[in-house]
């Protein structure tokens, strides 16, 4: 019987956090994905935001028709506007492969009200005539305090082809 405590309590401490599962959109969904029951989720335009226990770090997971790209891009623009971030800077591109699907990475290192940050764009194919849009915004201290939680989502990120 003691072992099978020990046992338990082992498993307990391996697995992951409370987490809610999200597919985007949720009618037909291109993308599934994992987050913590500890951020704060809230339905946008084309998808969802969260923010971090914290409120420092903000992710956001986005789908559309590829017609709709431009669209969505714009919208994007508008809120760095809105959150008063500096999209003057020339954003860095490059390709990745993110959870063995083929990626667009637009990073602008920039600015906020509270100094430097990060603000990452992961543009997804989502099967046919869908494309998948992720948002990581925070400071690299700030993604250093939530580095786990981000990992976490960022491997929970599963597009459906």
């Amino acid at each position: 019987m003691r072992k099978f405590l020990l046992g338990l309590a082992f498993l307990a401490l391996a697995l992951p956090a409370e987490a809610r599962n999200f597919a985007v959109p949720e009618k037909n969904p291109a993308v599934t994905l994992r987050l913590p029951d500890t951020w704060k989720s809230e339905e946008i335009e084309y998808g969802f935001s969260a923010k971090s226990p914290d409120g420092d770090m903000f992710f956001s997971v986005e789908s559309a028709s590829k017609k709709k790209l431009d669209a969505m891009l714009l919208a994007n623009k508008k809120w760095m506007k809105e959150n008063e971030i500096d999209d003057k800077v020339k954003p860095e591109e490059r390709e990745m492969d993110f959870n063995g699907t083929a990626g667009q990475v637009i990073r602008y290192n920039t600015t906020d009200l509270n100094g430097k940050t990060i603000v990452d764009f992961v543009i997804l194919s989502g099967g046919e005539n869908q494309v998948i849009m992720i948002t990581l915004w925070g400071s690299e201290e700030e993604r250093a305090a939530n580095k786990a939680d981000i990992a976490g989502i960022m491997n929970s990120v599963r597009p459906i082809q």
